[in-house]
């Protein structure tokens, strides 16, 4: 009796293990924005946070791509990034979601100083600003739409390490006692209690969609303050839908022969799961009860 009660347990436990979402398999290439270069994105061996496979990313000067709604090249920026398709596929309108993912930052990453590195974003469609983004630069933050922000600590403190990243999104527009919260190895760093749907957008339909690998913006804050040629500029500006403003020195940074260029960056990410539970998709707590890898 001790038996079989054992084993109905393992296999109710390992059926609740399997209510998620892989979010390599419900994401694709944004196709048009992201440069289509070979290296861009790659599922590599031999470098892993857990199981045989990671994901790696790479972006270089100069890796910029045009949509028929949006340009990177002309509006200073540029990116390799996967996105959630279709859209609400695990990231649903008044409902909350856990992400569950492992993301390394190479040691030799170099900062684009007061230009942005995104490495993970959630968006609804059709709105500028990201209902959460994390951002990576001198002083690494996690920025929400109405502009708000908190400090995700030091980049050393990133650098040359697996992380593991468990993250707490609920996108609904009241009701709710937590909206967001960030942990990083286990350690909560980032709270929220207000909506992160601002009120502009509060009353209608969204399709919601998370995106993750590298997108650099406002890249000619780095290009100018490290330039070792004399450039003639004229700055650019961009309204967000928060209400703020965004401005850097050029719309249009590659067509600028600034005598330097951007450094390259690569991200590896791994493990990478959605779901309704944290002990689902957190990756240590997956790693503990001895579930299998996920990539």
């Amino acid at each position: 009796m001790i038996l079989v009660a054992t084993a109905l347990a393992l296999s109710l436990t390992t059926a609740e293990a399997q209510d998620t979402t892989s979010i390599l398999r419900k994401t694709q290439i944004e196709k048009g924005v992201s440069h289509r270069s070979k290296y861009g994105f790659q599922m590599v061996s031999g470098f892993t946070r857990r199981g045989e496979m990671s994901q790696r990313f790479e972006i270089r000067h100069g890796d910029c791509g045009r949509s028929s709604g949006w340009d990177d090249c002309n509006t200073d920026r540029a990116r390799i990034e996967r996105k959630e398709r279709p859209k609400n596929a695990f990231s649903k309108p008044g409902q909350g979601i856990w992400y569950g993912y492992s993301m390394y930052i190479p040691s030799d990453f170099v900062s684009l100083g007061r230009g942005n590195t995104s490495l993970s974003q959630a968006k609804v469609e059709g709105d500028l600003m990201p209902l959460w983004q994390m951002t990576f630069n001198d002083r690494p933050y996690l920025l929400y739409s109405d502009g708000q922000s908190c400090s995700l600590g030091s980049l050393s403190r990133w650098r040359g390490q697996w992380n593991d990243i468990t993250i707490y999104a609920h996108y609904g527009e009241g009701g709710q006692q937590v909206y967001f919260q960030l942990f990083r190895n286990g350690a909560l760093i980032c709270e929220r209690k207000t909506p992160l749907m601002h009120r502009s957008l509060w009353g209608k339909r969204h399709k919601i969609g998370m995106k993750y690998g590298i997108y650099n913006s406002f890249v000619s804050r780095y290009l100018a303050a490290n330039a070792t040629k004399p450039v003639n500029l004229s700055s650019y500006t961009q309204n967000q839908s928060s209400g703020t403003t965004s401005k850097s020195p050029a719309q249009s940074p590659f067509k600028i022969d600034w005598g330097v260029e951007l450094p390259t960056h690569v991200i590896f990410y791994d493990e990478m799961l959605a779901g309704s539970r944290r002990e689902d998709v957190d990756v240590r707590m997956r790693e503990a009860a001895s579930l299998p890898p996920v990539d």
